[in-house]
């Protein structure tokens, strides 16, 4: 079934950039908040302030501005609808879907698991997606002419600016499924370095840290016969998958089939016996009986002394957990948030 049949493209909020620049505002006038609307001259922004703000803005986003900018977008609303039409769109934006239902304001962002598709975030139900807007993402790879990222970095990389650019500022709030587990990691590590925050991770039945399998096995180890194997699939389904494309067949049945055979390998070279670092975050993970007891131990020698983990051990298997346990899940969720210290979250990276 389509993803665009259960989800729809997400959409700006708070036209363009304007809640990553409204802190900007706030951080420059030495203030502890500003509102979209409020004006900047208003709030008692004098030139040598505006200086200081637009070099500011200039290094968020990259772009190149005079100071009298401020004369036309007094507000950070107004400064957000400019920077949005200076700033090209990321590639990666397609990837980003917000999950319909979804009235909550704080973006919580969901990353696919080893298949790539958006559509497991469908499953959490109202009472989350009353509390936080659900961002669904999908895999590169999965449509006609989209090539699969092939490393982690470059994955967790585009994911991040990709979800930077559709909420105007950096993710606060990342999960992900299975192999999404990983990358929410790493999504999470580079949201921590930008702005020096603990993030928080929902981790759903996500594989062991450095596992050559991506599951629990009896011998887990990422040996150099793993690694010629896994790089023999990614050979063979991306040369069936460009087969059948070159030959028109690409949208039929058969062509979407060899996408995903083609996307799934190129993630399990990139994920499999991946050990992501450790930093200061918040943890959620939860697992499956069938992978809880290794998950549990795994993910406790990994995580940091400056890293709070809670684990939630619920029943059944690994394909089936989210749909069986789709309340308890939400739940947990919506906890572990409002468990948060907000404190904690604005405490600055220590080099």
């Amino acid at each position: 079934m389509n993803v665009q049949q259960w989800v729809r493209p997400a959409a700006l909020p708070g036209d363009g950039p304007a809640h990553a620049i409204a802190g900007i505002f706030a951080a420059e006038l030495q203030i502890p908040t500003v509102q979209l609307d409020d004006n900047f001259f208003d709030l008692g922004g004098d030139s040598l302030t505006a200086e200081t703000l637009v070099l500011a803005v200039q290094k968020r986003f990259g772009v190149k501005l005079q100071t009298s900018v401020l004369l036309g977008a007094q507000t950070p609303r107004e400064f957000g609808r400019l920077i949005a039409s200076l700033v090209p769109v990321h590639p990666a934006r397609l990837l980003i879907m917000s999950v319909s239902g979804s009235v909550g304001h704080e973006p919580i962002a969901m990353i696919h698991g080893i298949s790539g598709s958006a559509l497991f975030a469908n499953r959490f139900g109202k009472r989350l997606k009353q509390k936080y807007a659900v961002l669904a993402v999908r895999g590169m790879g999965l449509e006609p002419r989209e090539t699969p990222y092939s490393s982690m970095a470059e994955l967790s990389s585009n994911y991040f600016e990709a979800l930077t650019s559709v909420t105007g500022q950096h993710p606060d709030i990342i999960g992900g499924i299975c192999a999404g587990g990983l990358l929410a990691i790493e999504v999470g590590r580079l949201s921590h370095e930008a702005t020096g925050k603990r993030p928080a991770l929902v981790l759903i039945d996500p594989p062991s840290p450095g596992s050559a399998w991506l599951k629990p096995m009896p011998d887990d180890r990422m040996t150099e016969s793993r690694r010629r194997q896994i790089a023999r699939k990614v050979i063979y389904w991306r040369l069936l998958r460009d087969g059948v494309s070159m030959v028109g067949l690409g949208q039929t049945r058969l062509g979407r089939h060899l996408r995903k055979k083609a996307f799934k390998s190129a993630l399990l070279q990139a994920a499999a016996g991946f050990v992501p670092s450790s930093y200061p975050c918040d943890i959620l993970i939860l697992a499956s009986s069938e992978w809880g007891a290794t998950t549990a131990e795994q993910y406790k020698g990994w995580a940091s002394d400056m890293a709070t983990m809670k684990t939630v051990v619920m029943p059944g298997e690994h394909n089936k957990f989210l749909a069986a346990n789709m309340d308890a899940i939400d739940a947990e969720i919506i906890a572990f948030l409002a468990a948060r210290d907000p404190a904690a979250r604005d405490v600055q990276h220590q080099q």
